[in-house]
């Protein structure tokens, strides 16, 4: 359902600073539900305090609960932040920035020490009445070392609690070509590092597992040998996009290919390759926005394995996903459908999903039965139907289906988002339970009852009790983690009655290595494309008809989530699918023993035996629809911080366990819509304050014939310069013989304004005045010269979309629309300008400008072919061709408006009769907005210049390659590939 005229208002201060911002939530075409978000920010701009819906409710009746404060240090860094999920941190930092020592609610402390140079040397943490731990420790090479490595300067060795990070040699650009981990040997080892490395080399095992890259002449990787031998090869395309991917194993000589033939649009998205075992996978996309019409993977000749198609709302919702790979079933009357099923409330939260499920299909962390042998007839169709709180938390999820019906309630605390679900008994827990059920920094005690967690001081998740004994050992999982948070080793112990079984996973660069008393398999995993390969080689195999070295090819949904699994003849290992949130809701292959090395599943991401899944930052609970413990990114994804998604699972994909990928686009364009803004303002009002300076400088001067020839002859070459090198451009862009004349005709009318300005009748020199057209057209000029200058200096702060290498055609509607929106702003200013008093109407400039690069760069940035470029510098030196080039095109916009402006004011006297103070209000209002309204043809700009540049290019590349047509759209000339980001998106 769509709910179609359902606005969303955002309120700004005086300041342009956003105070509220106001939802209306209906699930159906009842009224409206008012949701109100409250922004407080103090007198530099800063937001201090934030409330969701459900606390502004709480505060207009008193309550002064907030879901976030923070305090500032007086240099604007946040030195106390509070949150109701996840408790206060307090940061201390250093006088360049960096954190130097911190506490939490739980009362643990942590500090960094640094080197001379304030390079980190060692962490340190403890608990509340604790001892204090050397965490980590960091070495650094000095200048005598071997300069053959690239080492000189580099960390060289990172000790952390999973081990030692050891970095071998490095490439020219500061890549590591080789580095190593050694494990800790002890794994349950309560870490603390001594300072000497002879003391740390003791404790860590005695092999390391070392990793080798290969790069290109431009330092993308293209070869990598891991831990155990296998080289992994990766062939680009001269745009270094991924076209093959090859696979040596260890010990052997034959290279297997796993992928190739991969094709890409021209939005960057994967359009077409060729697993190793011939199945073809294939996307289609929308050309107009880039969305996912269709997923199929199929072998030439044979019935395809999978064939998803997908239709929209008109915001991009996913309603209706279809898998025609799979055949309509009829079964026990009910007829079953391959086809999920989703409908939002107007906040676009998905209130009901239906699909198919295994009949008996179980609530919970466990998995459904398996089905050895696909059955339809053991499938039934559901329904879900999904309920919120004003805060985004699910408090109630119905079941339905024909075998059993269920309800599943959540009781959410009245402060904050943490919440427990319903108990055994069917009771939902009150306040006190719900804040027993977490420690103060938002972390879940227990995963079911009796089921405890541990957590280590960094918030990270260390052990699971899945199994608790009172006489005997409990069956437990622990982990630990690196330096930045990610998972390196997995340790599962099982009691059987008579002895402690122990199974291991750890994670290294492209393999991963699972150990057990009768097993050790290496899983070599290469990703590639919208596929996956697995590959399973058993360094001690046990008995299965599982045969050594299979390769397994997984191919996945627009989320990512692996639904099809096939062997390397392209025979069927697993299927799987999933309700909406991530749980299993039916899974079936060959072989249930062949389909249980299968891990990677929901989202791409690893499920545990506990059945939370890893996202790298965070454990995922798929049964209870929400996060184990609160975002460590803090209120970057929104105010609650254990919603999933924001209530849309069926179309948005969270990153790392830290952020929603749509909401990454969202933060993206309101950055480098605010950053356009700025630069546009700024840049507007510097040149009309120079402008009307120059004017005022001018008017000074003694009125003379001669001054007014030397001033008729500056505006002249000044325009006529500029509009020749315009009109030489576009006349080349038709042919290279014609830039000559094109340049000239541009450059006899850059002139004629001024050739045509007269400065007096009188023959006395006594009376003569100064030629003020000369003098209005040097002051536009001086402006068009200053804001190229001020956009060129900014160019580099703050964020942007440039449009690259996107075609001109592409461009196109994006550039209508923008004119569009120009050209009413502009109308606007021309009809109502007048009007605004003298005390700010010098400012309706920068604002028209100001929007119009704003609402420019949000368009931009929605077009699928532009790519996010983060700010480089606060400020740049302009360079010189760019520059000339931009403010050629500035002037020469000038003179269009200026045309304009003398052109309609002809029209109005002539129909009229009377000069601009004779007529009526009316009359000068609709020439103004028709003034405006033209005048915004001047935004078109960017399109003209690109079209002037790419004669000039015909004519001489290397000289046009050293200018960028359009200073706003452009990447800034500083930046290099780490700072551009492509979108994330769920269509890929």
């Amino acid at each position: 359902m769509t709910h179609v005229n359902t606005p969303a208002i955002a309120v700004i201060d005086s300041r342009g600073l956003g105070v509220r911002g106001v939802a209306y939530h209906r699930r159906d075409d009842s009224a409206a539900e008012t949701c109100i978000t409250q922004q407080v920010h103090d007198v530099a701009g800063r937001a201090v305090l934030s409330r969701d819906p459900r606390l502004f409710l709480l505060h207009q009746a008193g309550q002064s609960a907030a879901n976030q404060i923070n305090v500032f240090s007086l240099s604007g860094a946040v030195l106390l932040s509070e949150n109701g999920d996840a408790g206060w941190r307090l940061g201390l930092l250093g006088e360049d920035g960096q954190g130097v020592e911190g506490w939490d609610q739980k009362l643990s402390h942590s500090c960094v020490r640094y080197d001379g140079q304030r390079r980190p040397i060692a962490a340190f943490e403890c608990a509340h009445d604790g001892a204090e731990h050397c965490i980590a420790r960091f070495s650094y090479a000095d200048v005598r070392a071997d300069e053959t490595h690239n080492r000189r300067g580099q960390l060289i060795r990172h000790d952390d609690t999973a081990g030692s990070l050891r970095f071998i040699e490095f490439g020219l650009a500061g890549t590591p070509l080789e580095h190593s981990r050694t494990f800790v040997e002890d794994p349950q080892w309560s870490v603390n590092w001594p300072e000497a490395e002879t003391e740390r080399d003791g404790l860590l095992e005695d092999e390391p597992a070392i990793t080798r890259i290969h790069c290109n002449a431009v330092g993308e990787p293209i070869r990598q040998i891991d831990a155990k031998g296998n080289v992994q090869r990766s062939i680009l395309t001269r745009a270094a996009e991924l076209k093959e991917v090859r696979l040596t194993l260890a010990g052997q000589t034959e290279e297997k290919i796993l992928v190739s033939d991969i094709q890409h649009n021209a939005f960057g998205q994967v359009e077409r390759q060729r697993a190793g075992n011939g199945v073809i996978s294939c996307a289609t996309f929308r050309p107009e926005d880039g969305r996912l019409e269709q997923l199929k993977a199929y072998v030439p000749g044979q019935p395809a394995l999978q064939d998803l198609i997908y239709d929209y709302d008109p915001a991009g919702n996913i309603t209706c996903l279809t898998d025609s790979a799979d055949p309509v079933h009829y079964h026990r009357n009910q007829r079953i459908e391959p086809t999920h099923r989703y409908r939002y409330d107007s906040l676009y939260r998905l209130i009901k999903a239906s699909g198919r499920q295994l009949r008996n299909a179980p609530g919970g962390p466990q998995l459904p039965a398996f089905q050895s042998a696909p059955d339809p007839g053991q499938l039934e169709n559901y329904t879900r139907i999904y309920t919120y709180d004003k805060a985004g938390n699910l408090e109630v999820m119905q079941h339905q289906a024909d075998n059993a019906n269920r309800t599943e309630r959540t009781a959410i605390a009245r402060l904050n988002n943490r919440s427990l679900p319903e108990k055994t008994n069917g009771e939902l827990p009150d306040e006190n339970e719900i804040a027993a059920g977490y420690d103060a920094n938002g972390n879940r005690n227990t995963l079911q009852p009796g089921q405890g967690l541990l957590w280590d001081l960094r918030n990270q998740l260390r052990q699971v009790e899945q199994v608790v004994r009172e006489d005997e050992p409990n069956d437990i999982e622990f982990y630990l983690y690196d330096g930045s948070g990610q998972r390196l080793r997995k340790i599962r112990r099982a009691y059987t009655g008579t002895l402690t079984r122990s199974h291991e996973t750890r994670y290294l660069p492209g393999v991963e290595i699972r150990t057990c008393a009768d097993e050790i398999l290496h899983v070599i995993t290469v990703k590639a494309g919208r596929g996956t390969v697995q590959v399973l080689h058993w360094e001690k195999k046990p008995a299965s008809d599982i045969p050594q070295d299979q390769r397994r090819y997984g191919f996945t949904d627009h989320l990512n989530s692996s639904t099809v699994e096939v062997d390397e003849d392209a025979k069927l290992i697993s299927w799987e699918s999933y309700y909406p949130y991530g749980g299993t809701c039916w899974w079936a292959g060959r072989n249930k023993l062949e389909a249980s090395y299968k891990t990677i599943r929901y989202s791409g991401q690893e499920r545990d035996a506990t059945g939370l899944y890893c996202y790298g930052f965070r454990y995922y609970i798929p049964w209870c629809q929400r996060w184990l413990s609160a975002d460590p990114a803090g209120t970057s994804d929104g105010l609650n911080l254990y919603a999933m998604v924001h209530g849309n699972p069926a179309g948005h994909v969270d990153i790392a366990g830290l952020i929603d990928d749509h909401t990454v686009q969202s933060r993206n364009l309101r950055d480098a819509s605010s950053s356009a803004f700025m630069r546009d303002f700024v840049s507007r009002g510097l040149s009309g304050l120079v402008q009307m300076s120059t004017i005022a400088a001018l008017n000074t001067l003694p009125p003379s014939r001669a001054t007014n020839a030397a001033l008729a002859t500056t505006a002249g070459l000044l325009e006529g310069i500029s509009v020749g090198i315009v009109g030489g451009g576009l006349a080349a862009r038709f042919h290279r013989n014609a830039m000559v004349l094109g340049a000239i005709g541009g450059l006899m009318i850059g002139v004629l304004p001024a050739a045509l300005s007269h400065d007096s009748d009188s023959t006395d020199e006594s009376e003569v005045e100064l030629n003020q057209t000369a003098i209005n057209r040097i002051g536009a000029a001086a402006g068009a010269i200053t804001r190229e200058i001020s956009q060129q200096i900014l160019r580099g702060h703050g964020a942007n979309f440039p449009w690259g290498n996107v075609s001109l055609g592409n461009r196109m509607p994006t550039f209508y629309r923008t004119g569009s929106v120009y050209a009413v702003t502009n109308a606007l200013n021309g009809a109502f300008g007048r009007y605004v008093p003298e005390s700010i109407r010098s400012w309706l400039g920068p604002l028209v400008e100001g929007t119009d690069g704003f609402v420019g760069t949000w368009l931009r940035g929605n077009h699928p072919e532009t790519t996010y470029a983060t700010g480089t510098s606060p400020i740049q030196r302009p360079p010189f061709f760019d520059t000339a080039f931009g403010a050629s095109g500035r002037i020469t916009s000038g003179l269009f408006i200026y045309g304009v402006g003398t052109a309609v004011e002809a029209a109005t006297a002539s129909i009229t009769g009377l000069g601009a103070s004779e007529r009526g209000d009316s009359v000068n209002m609709i020439s103004g907005a028709v003034t405006g309204a033209f005048t915004a043809l001047s935004g078109h700009r960017a399109l003209i210049m690109e079209t002037a540049l790419n004669g000039y290019r015909g004519m001489n590349p290397q000289v046009a390659d050293r200018i960028s047509p359009d200073v706003q759209s452009a990447v800034p000339r500083s930046s290099s590939s780490r700072f551009v980001v492509r979108r994330h998106s769920a269509h890929v």
